[in-house]
Formats: structure tokens, sequence, C-alpha cells
């Protein structure tokens, strides 16, 4: 199930050649869109879901997709938001993955940026200081914007004790 990220490199970048996404915004994010821990998370949360509910919409008419878009869903958001901020910190945090699909520098991400600045500034640490601090601003800002929904989708379906 946990299969490390480094071991799928190979066949991603294949396939992202491939399509022709080389040194393009989709080669950075489709990767990151589906992952392990999503699904695994995703798969526990809907698991949770009592079958009284299923039983119950169906009795007001509901079909598959129906539940899914007015029952499931809206359950679903706490676990949702802390899927999307968990890749999107996955996706942000990436150094290798951005440095195999791009060329220009026009797609370079911060990560490569701050390992450019590092290499150019050596003799000013104050310098790469303050642009570590500076690439930390977003997901600091995500942590804080949604710390609610991040922590109610970890716990939810936890027992209180």
């Amino acid at each position: 199930l946990m299969v490390p990220w480094e071991v799928t490199i190979i066949p991603n970048f294949q396939t992202i050649r491939t399509l022709g996404w080389i040194d393009s915004y989709q080669a950075l994010t489709v990767p990151f869109l589906a992952t392990a821990v999503g699904t695994f998370l995703l798969r526990q949360h809907f698991m949770t879901i009592p079958q009284e509910l299923r039983d119950a919409a169906a009795i007001d008419g509901y079909g598959h997709w129906r539940f899914l878009l007015y029952v499931v869903v809206p359950l679903s958001r706490p676990i949702l938001a802390a899927v999307a901020i968990f890749g999107f910190l996955q996706a942000w945090n990436q150094y290798l993955w951005p440095l195999l699909v791009t060329n220009e520098d026009t797609y370079r991400t911060v990560q490569i940026g701050l390992q450019k600045l590092a290499s150019q500034e050596i003799d000013r640490l104050n310098v790469v200081f303050a642009g570590t601090v500076i690439a930390a601003i977003p997901m600091l800002a995500l942590l804080v914007l949604f710390q609610r929904q991040i922590i109610r989708g970890l716990t939810a379906g936890a027992i209180k004790g």
C-alpha cells in the first residue's frame, strides 16, 4: 500500500514525456492529484458512513450519484480538505520531481530556487534564511486557515475517551 514515491519516478517521468508535458504545469501537478495516503484516508472515511444513511437516501429516491453529491460529499468536506492540504504540501515540498520535469526557469519551483539561491549567496546566509522563511509562508497560511478542517478530517470517526 505505502510504496515510496521515489519508486514511481521513472514510470511517471516516462508517462509525462509521452504526454508531452515536459516543461508544463501539468507535469508538476497531475502526479500528485492521487496519493496512496489520500486514497487510504478517503476509503476509511467512506467506510464509516452508516448503512442506515444509505437506506434512508434510497427510500427518498436518491440514486448512487445523487447520494454521492448530496450526502457523501457534504459529510466528507473535512477529510477532503485534509487530503487536499496534504497533497498540496507534498507537491510544494518536492525537489527532485520538478528538477526532472522542468528545463526552463519559468516552470521551476520554489525549492529549486532556494537551492540556486543557496549556491549563489553562499557567503550571505541571511539572504538564504530569508528566502526559506518566505517559501514557508504559503504552508503556514494553509495551516492557519484550514486548521479546523485538518483536525476534523483526521479525527473523523475517532473514538472519544
